[in-house]
């Protein structure tokens, strides 16, 4: 635990009361580990630290103990820290140099496998829908008859967006290396290793330089606010529409590697459709 907190930017220290706090390099996050169940030294805690507050549980809170946090912290839970040691663990065998071909990497206690290939970062996103519920939205779809699995990669970044006032707006975007069509799934995925069923394993034919200024692009739009200012002149009311936008300098951006997305392209007597096995949604219809 220690290792990954450390490794997520904390410095850890201890409470008079034996309760593992951290602060973060740059004092602008304050963390909590509360262990097993949320107690009140951990609320205590939480109530007076500094900046944006994180709490660390390993098991589900329960509901009375989820009215007493305050809803601006932000919550690991088991199922986040296993993600987060999972792409820990695949940014150190990166470094250390795995061999392209390894099977990958066993996660923590469920068994979540992480892909090391080509000596990137990269992983697979495991599909959520199997085969008998893509051939039943085949056929309701474009009475499909024909289906091809495709993984495609899809580059992450992790991002920040600071706003003059103080406040921060965090989260994911998925950039499709093909297509360069714009995502912003906010669902955790689980990854995996391989993909059993037979598929074509597409490389991205956009590079990684455009992909950064892609991804600034698309955060800059989807967080940029509409603006209208009104004034008289001469009788006149003037009517004056603008978007403010985050600059550059205020959007943290972190690529994280690359992540392949299965999706089947399923063509039917009525067209063609691309569903999307790992979030479950229709792509794109013909």
């Amino acid at each position: 635990m220690e290792e990954l907190l450390e490794y997520e930017g904390f410095e850890l220290i201890f409470s008079g009361k034996g309760k593992i706090v951290g602060k973060s390099d740059d004092d602008l996050r304050s963390l909590i580990v509360a262990g097993d169940r949320v107690k009140n030294d951990a609320l205590d805690e939480l109530e007076n630290a500094e900046g944006e507050k994180i709490l660390v549980v390993f098991e589900d809170i329960d509901q009375e103990s989820m009215k007493k946090i305050p809803t601006e912290v932000e919550i690991w839970d088991r199922e986040v820290l296993v993600q987060k040691v999972g792409d820990m663990e695949l940014e150190k065998s990166v470094m250390e140099g795995i061999a392209e071909g390894e099977k990958g990497l066993i996660g923590p206690d469920d068994n979540l496998r992480f892909d090391i290939e080509h000596k990137r970062k990269e992983a697979t996103l495991k599909p959520m829908m199997d085969f008998n519920d893509i051939s039943e939205l085949g056929e309701k779809q474009v009475k499909g008859f024909k289906y091809r699995l495709e993984l495609v990669p899809h580059y992450l970044f992790h991002y920040k967006v600071w706003w003059d006032d103080g406040e921060i707006t965090k989260g994911k975007f998925y950039l499709n290396g093909i297509s360069g069509k714009r995502n912003f799934w906010d669902q955790p995925f689980e990854r995996v290793a391989d993909i059993k069923r037979s598929h074509i394993k597409l490389e991205p034919n956009i590079s990684k330089d455009d992909s950064s200024k892609k991804a600034l692009s698309a955060i800059k739009d989807r967080h940029s606010v509409e603006r209208e200012d009104r004034w008289e002149e001469e009788g006149v009311t003037i009517v004056e529409k603008s978007e403010d936008a985050p600059s550059k300098e205020n959007i943290e951006l972190n690529e994280r590697g690359i992540v392949y997305v299965p999706m089947w392209a399923v063509e039917g007597t009525e067209g063609i459709v691309v569903i999307n096995a790992a979030t479950g949604k229709v792509e794109r219809e013909m």
